[in-house]
């Protein structure tokens, strides 16, 4: 096949459009028979018409073009079997760039042309970062400032951040291209950013010299830009420059590693405090065969040892309560002993002063008994040694007191908290008070007016367990016109009913404080007084009360009491006037027709008596007043022992199968008798499977108008897993045998201690109880009975039981 020159050039003014880009400056056509044919790069074939091409165009005299022909059709199937032949003839396309090396050859086959390159794994970053490397570092410049910097870094972690991501998420590929190739820019117009990541790579190779170099550079280029922390290592981190944070998975990865960590530290320590305790077992162990007893004798060695320090802590606290005690009554502690020895030499010489003053005493004959010169060292009680320096004592009063009489007067001391106890009132003591009972008095002593008044706080009682709470509220006045006057001390005298003492109650200041009164100021404040009594039928008191304060009159000028005056405790005292504790109308015991005797109550020390009456009665006063009817004694029933019985199945075994109720109401000839229980856990303690329970009991006579008279009780009680039920019976109720007239009631309380392991796994119960009351019907007079022959009033089936079971 044979090529014209018009048919090349038209070829080339096709071609040329596309192979522009990479034209050389000048081409060379090597043909056969070495001749070359040269073009320009400076031709524009867009404007040049073949012929004028072909004018242009410079075609040296050669054998390659001599012999081309014309193009001729006819001869395109005679060429096409040449065409194979002449593949060899075509020419050969070499580039030549000045300046520079020579293109490479083209390889029509290769995958890979340098002309167009393929992306890597990171795009071009390999050809970016060859031609990034051609730039020396030292022509490196810093052309931003510093606020520049900081925003272009602020827009480069915008878009790191933010931008990217977004754009991914959102499929625009085109999109994340430019914001791509944004970082990139704003990445390469801050030099430091290149030589950050040279430092970083200098590092991880350990180049430490090419580390300092780079240094120097960064600083020179401006150091970091705003916002961005340089590490220990000499170059920021990625994360650190783009303010990438803790990713979800790496925190919870974190959380993951330092969970197991913990777990491994712990079970190290499990694993080395059980070889501890092997360790120390194994020597234990060794030690028993090697010294039988030795363990015992330790353990022994360490109870004593226990025993002992608690046995002087209890008695350190006892004698620390006895100097506070002492304190109290005396105002300061007595002078003691400090040692055996000193303790010894002083019991002596009391002893021998004793004995010097009876001789005397006997010499005068003053009536203390003979007392022989050779008289041993008699000892006296300090009371009775300085009564018997009074010369006109008698013999009775100076005898020393017997050991009964110490341990009452102790007992007395003791009940109550070691205060003062001065004599009580009689009518207080026997229950008939003989003057008008007021819960409030007005009493006006010089320039105070003290106004007390009382009353009854149903809150903080307990009927049942004789505890009462009454609160009283004192308003002081201060009456003067011109003086000032300051509180100093309270000295108060509180009977309860029933009791032959009074307590005294002292102290300085009031309710903490010394008050300051000016002319016509008040104060004012309320108090408690819980009381330990039992109401009882003859009165409606619990305790009476009168007392006074101590005060000092401030001189002017002074604006509060000195020490002396403190310490003396007040010039003048202004008077409590006296008030009683009354007990409001439910809890008033009203009266029955017996007389009964209190000391009675020592039969049943757990029982806690109440008689309440549907009656009225026109006062309390009017019925202690009015002569008590002599009642004739009540058939009497004699107690017996307490017996046993075959207890209940149920009981037995736990498997309860009648009502577990916990009250029952039992009407029998007309006597209903209404019972039920309480748990009292303060009285209890279920590690030493103790229980205490509480049950009320009230007898009410329905009767229309027969009088009834209760004789005795009897009761059966069997706890649970017990075959046998005990049985408890004697005379009366509480003591007492009273007379209940028709619609009458008498209610009181007991309580039941049981020691019996509970079976909580099947039922709560603890105990069941029931019984019978024995009356007898009266006569006309309502005072004789009508037959010996008692009838029974029943008291139903009822359960003691666990409120915690019962809860549940």
């Amino acid at each position: 096949m044979r090529l014209s020159q018009t048919a090349f050039a038209a070829f080339l003014s096709i071609a040329i459009p596309s192979v522009e880009a990479f034209t050389p400056a000048s081409l060379s056509i090597a043909a056969s028979g070495n001749t070359q044919m040269t073009f320009s790069n400076s031709l524009s074939f867009t404007s040049l018409s073949p012929g004028s091409l072909s004018s242009k165009l410079q075609f040296p005299t050669s054998s390659l073009f001599s012999t081309l022909d014309p193009y001729d059709d006819d001869e395109d199937e005679d060429d096409e079997d040449e065409d194979d032949e002449d593949d060899d003839d075509y020419p050969t396309l070499t580039a030549s760039r000045q300046g520079s090396t020579k293109f490479p050859k083209l390889d029509p086959y290769d995958p890979n042309p340098p002309i167009k390159p393929r992306p890597g794994r990171y795009g071009f970053q390999s050809l970016e970062m060859e031609m990034e490397e051609a730039v020396p570092d030292s022509s490196l410049v810093q052309t931003m400032t510093q606020k520049q910097r900081e925003e272009n870094l602020k827009i480069m972690r915008q878009i790191k951040n933010s931008d990217l991501a977004d754009l991914r998420l959102r499929k625009d590929h085109a999109g994340w291209v430019d914001a791509n190739n944004d970082l990139k820019a704003r990445t390469k117009a801050d030099p430091w950013f290149r030589v950050n990541d040279k430092i970083r790579d200098a590092y991880l190779l350990g180049e430490e010299e090419e580390v300092e170099r780079l240094k120097d550079l960064a600083e020179k280029l401006g150091g970091p830009p705003p916002g961005v922390k340089v590490g220990e290592r000499g170059y920021a981190l990625h994360t650190d420059i783009f303010d990438i944070g803790l990713s979800a998975s790496r925190a919870q990865s974190a959380l993951e590693q330092s969970v197991l960590e913990e777990r491994v530290r712990r079970g190290r320590a499990m694993a080395a405090e059980r070889r501890k305790n092997l360790d120390k077992e194994k020597k234990a162990w060794e030690d028993m065969l090697r010294n039988p007893g030795e363990r015992e004798d330790k353990e022994a060695q360490a109870r004593r040892e226990r025993t002992m320090r608690r046995i002087m802590g209890e008695i350190e606290e006892e004698n620390k309560k006895r100097e506070e005690r002492a304190k109290e009554m005396l105002g300061q502690l007595p002078e003691l002993p400090k040692d055996n020895v000193t303790s010894l030499n002083k019991a002596l010489k009391e002893a021998r002063e004793d004995v010097k003053r009876l001789r005397k005493m006997r010499r005068e004959g003053r009536g203390l008994g003979e007392v022989s010169d050779d008289a041993d060292l008699t000892f006296i009680n300090p009371e009775d040694r300085l009564a018997a320096t009074d010369a006109g004592l008698s013999p009775e009063s100076s005898k020393p007191k017997g050991s009964a009489a110490r341990a009452r007067e102790a007992a007395a001391a003791e009940a109550s908290g070691g205060r003062p106890r001065l004599p009580g009132d009689t009518d207080v003591t026997r229950g008939e008070i003989d003057i008008p009972i007021e819960s409030s008095s007005l009493k006006a002593t010089g320039p105070l007016t003290v106004e007390v008044s009382s009353s009854y706080n149903n809150a903080q009682s307990d009927p049942p367990m004789r505890k009462h709470c009454f609160q009283y509220t004192i308003r002081i006045t201060n009456n003067s016109p011109t003086d000032t006057i300051q509180l100093l001390s309270r000295r108060f005298e509180i009977q309860t009913v029933g009791s032959s003492m009074k307590d005294v109650v002292q102290g300085q200041g009031v309710t903490g404080r010394t008050p300051i009164l000016k002319p016509g100021e008040v104060f004012e404040y309320t108090s408690t007084a819980p009381l330990s009594v039992r109401p009882i039928a003859t009165t409606i008191i619990a305790a009476r009360m009168k007392g006074e304060y101590k005060y000092v009159t401030l001189s002017e000028g002074q604006e509060t009491a000195t020490e002396e005056q403190i310490k003396e405790g007040g010039d003048a005292s202004a008077e409590l006037g006296m008030f009683h504790f009354v007990f409001p109308e439910e809890q008033r015991v009203k009266p029955v027709t017996a007389v009964y005797d209190d000391d009675e109550d020592d039969d049943e020390t757990d029982m806690k008596t109440t008689t309440v009456s549907s009656s009225t009665y026109s006062s309390t006063r009017s019925a202690t007043t009015a002569p008590r009817a002599e009642t004739p004694p009540a058939p009497k029933v004699a107690a017996s022992p307490a017996s046993t019985l075959p207890g209940d199945t149920d009981m037995s075994s736990g498997n309860i199968v009648a009502d577990t109720s916990d009250s029952s109401n039992v009407v029998t000839d007309n006597v209903r008798v209404q019972v039920s229980s309480i748990y009292r856990p303060e009285r209890s303690d279920a590690k030493l499977d103790k229980h205490c329970f509480a049950y009320n009991v009230r007898i009410t006579n329905e009767s229309p108008s027969q009088n009834v008279q209760l004789v005795s009780r009897r009761f059966e009680i069997q706890t649970i897993g017990s075959d046998t039920k005990d049985v408890v019976q004697g005379a009366g109720v509480t003591g007492r045998q009273p007379i209940l007239k028709p619609g009458e009631s008498f209610e009181y309380t007991s309580t039941a201690p049981l020691s019996v392991k509970p079976m909580l796994d099947k039922t709560a119960v603890v105990a069941r109880m029931q019984g019978e009351y024995n009356f007898v019907l009266l006569g006309e007079d309502g005072t004789s009975p009508l037959s010996s022959t008692p009838l029974q009033a029943k008291m139903g089936v009822f359960h003691f039981i666990l409120p915690d079971m019962e809860a549940a």
